[in-house]
C-alpha cells in the first residue's frame, strides 16, 4: 500500500513513528498578502520547523507528520515541501475544507465542490481529506461540505480526518451524513475526542469502527491530567478499541488567528512521548504511534 506525501508516494510500512493530527501553521492568506513578513515570516518559520522536527526525529524517532491544515486556513504545500526536504520528515498534507463559512462556496453545487476537492488533492498529492463540524447543529452549508468530502473520498480512496466538537457530541450527526454517502467507518478518524471525559461517547463512535482521535493533548504536566488521559487510553483498550486509537496534539508553529500571532519555537509535539506513552505498555506504544496511524492512512 502506497501513501501520498508532499514529496511523492511511499510504502505504508515505511511511515514509522507518526503524529497523525498536527499543523505546521494556520493563517489567513488575506492577512499574509496585506502584511507579508510583518504578519508571518515564512523563512523564519521554515527554519524553526526544520530544526525542531529534526530534534523530534533524533529524540523520539519521529518520521512522519500529518499536517491537517485545510486549504482555507493556510495550507501551504510549497512550505511543507521545503520543510520535509530539509528535515527528512515525511509530511502528509490534506485536501478539503475547514468548517468556517466561505461565501465563495455558497452557490457552488455539491458536485462541483467534489470535483474541486479531487482536482486539488491530485494537484498537491494530498494524503488525507479534511472535513470539519463545530456547532451542535450541522448547517446546510456544512452538510454540503461533508457530502462533497465523502464523494471525494470514494473517488480518491483517501482517509477522512474530521475536526469535531466533543463537548456538543456533533460527530454522531456528521458520521450519519458520511455513512449515507457510502463511506466506510474505517476510512474516518473522528478528531479531538480527547477534549471530553465522556468515554461512553467516545466508545459510541469507536463502536462504528472509526478511528478515535485523542489528538488534542494539551501541555498540561499535572499528574491528574496525565493519569486521566492514560487511564482513558487503557479503558478504551479494555473495551476492545486498541486498534483504533490515535494520539496527537493539534499543535502548530504558527497560529495566525491569535490576537498577537508569533512563531512558537517548540510546539507541544513531544508531549505524548514524554508524558503519556511512559504510562502505557511498550507494545501498546508501538501500536498507537506506528501501527494505528499506518492503518488509518491506508484506510484499513
Amino acid at each position: 500500500m502506497m501513501i501520498k506525501t508532499v514529496l511523492g508516494e511511499m510504502k505504508a510500512e515505511h511511515l514509522g513513528v507518526t503524529l497523525p493530527h498536527e499543523h505546521i501553521c494556520c493563517y489567513s492568506e488575506y492577512a499574509y498578502r496585506m502584511a507579508g513578513t510583518a504578519y508571518l515570516d515564512k523563512s523564519a518559520l521554515t527554519q524553526t520547523a526544520i530544526g525542531y522536527l529534526k530534534e523530534l526525529n533524533k529524540q523520539y524517532g519521529l518520521t512522519t507528520f500529518v499536517d491537517c491544515t485545510p486549504i482555507n486556513i493556510g495550507r501551504d504545500v510549497e512550505l511543507l515541501k521545503r520543510i520535509s526536504e530539509q528535515s527528512g520528515i515525511n509530511i502528509i498534507c490534506s485536501a478539503g475544507f475547514y468548517y468556517t463559512d466561505e461565501p465563495v462556496l455558497y452557490h457552488i453545487t455539491e458536485d462541483r465542490l467534489f470535483r474541486y476537492i479531487v482536482f486539488d488533492a491530485q494537484a498537491v498529492n494530498a494524503g488525507i481529506i479534511k472535513c470539519a463540524v463545530e456547532q451542535e447543529t450541522i448547517s446546510r452549508f456544512q452538510e454540503k461540505l461533508l457530502r462533497a468530502c465523502a464523494k471525494a473520498h470514494l473517488h480518491l480512496g483517501l482517509p477522512i480526518v474530521m475536526h469535531s466538537n466533543a463537548l456538543n457530541r456533533n460527530a454522531l450527526n456528521a458520521l450519519e451524513i458520511l455513512f449515507s454517502e457510502g463511506v466506510k467507518p474505517n476510512a474516518v478518524t473522528v478528531g479531538h475526542l480527547s477534549d471530553t471525559d465522556d468515554l461512553e461517547y467516545v466508545k459510541s463512535i469507536a463502536s462504528y469502527g472509526c478511528y478515535i482521535g485523542l489528538d488534542r493533548l494539551l501541555a498540561n504536566q499535572s499528574e491528574e491530567y496525565i493519569s486521566k488521559k492514560a487511564k482513558s487510553i487503557m479503558e478504551l483498550c479494555r473495551a476492545g478499541y486498541q486498534d483504533q486509537i490515535l494520539l496527537s496534539h493539534d499543535a502548530l508553529f504558527f497560529n495566525g488567528f491569535e490576537v498577537e500571532p508569533k512563531i512558537c519555537e517548540r510546539p507541544r509535539y513531544s508531549y505524548c512521548f514524554d508524558h503519556i506513552l511512559p504510562k502505557v505498555p511498550k507494545a501498546l506504544s508501538n501500536k498507537l504511534m506506528v501501527q494505528n496511524p499506518m492503518r488509518m492512512l491506508a484506510c484499513q
